[in-house]
């Protein structure tokens, strides 16, 4: 009030330096009526209209209760100035703003009217809506990840029991290569080729079980690369 005063006593309009300020202001009185806009709050709302269906043309001199979705709280925030100034977050459509409310007072400190400042945060919003995905990706690939390494260090336990099989069909034929080579010997002249047979059988058993071996050597290194692997993604 005392600044309304000097500026009157300049001959200054004092919506003129409102409105120089180029800040989105609004005004309401206590019975929670819009007495003035600046001319940027009027552009920021003639921009929302699509959205929001209000002609700001006619906002001020009306209730700006219909404006809110809950203006019981929201009125009961600004008709107690102990509860100003006070911060609060909207989205409107595309456009994410930041209004801060404060109690205007006069010279004996009456409570007397709220003013309130709308900032565009969109860039701010849009930061953290990239920050969010980006932390949303790099938390899914880790996921994949995981998978992926758990996926992997399951493989060799099943190569292992493959293995084991066929070192075990490999000791089978070997004993079916000594059991034929045994009654091979029983037949005499008539088993030699008998014989011939089960020697192949026998080699085919030796090389199978030293294919085993070697895979079973290669699955040692899987395992220690893929304990390494675990090790450094659980650090």
């Amino acid at each position: 009030m005392a600044l309304n005063s000097y500026l009157e006593n300049l001959g200054i309009e004092s919506d003129w330096i409102l409105s120089a300020l180029g800040e989105n202001v609004m005004i309401s009185d206590l019975q929670h009526r819009m007495i003035w806009m600046s001319p940027s709050a009027r552009q920021l709302f003639a921009e929302m209209s699509s959205v929001t269906r209000v002609d700001p043309s006619r906002m001020v001199g009306a209730n700006i209760g219909p404006y809110h979705k809950n203006f019981a709280r929201v009125g009961a925030i600004l008709s107690d100035p102990t509860k100003l100034p006070h911060t609060g977050y909207v989205q409107i459509g595309d456009f994410y703003a930041r209004l801060t409310a404060a109690a205007v007072k006069d010279l004996e400190g009456k409570h007397v009217a709220n003013v309130v400042v709308w900032r565009n945060i969109n860039e701010e919003k849009r930061l953290e809506l990239d920050v969010k995905a980006a932390y949303e990706k790099i938390a899914a690939e880790q996921e994949l990840s995981q998978k992926m390494v758990e996926d992997l260090a399951v493989i060799p336990e099943r190569i292992s029991h493959l293995m084991n099989s066929i070192a075990s069909i490999a000791k089978q034929t070997n004993l079916v290569a000594l059991n034929a080579s045994i009654e091979a010997a029983r037949a005499g002249e008539h088993g030699r080729g008998f014989e011939i047979v089960a020697q192949e059988i026998r080699n085919l058993s030796v090389g199978s079980s030293d294919a085993a071996q070697k895979v079973r050597e290669a699955i040692d290194e899987v395992n220690m690369l893929v304990k390494r692997i675990l090790d450094l993604y659980n650090k």
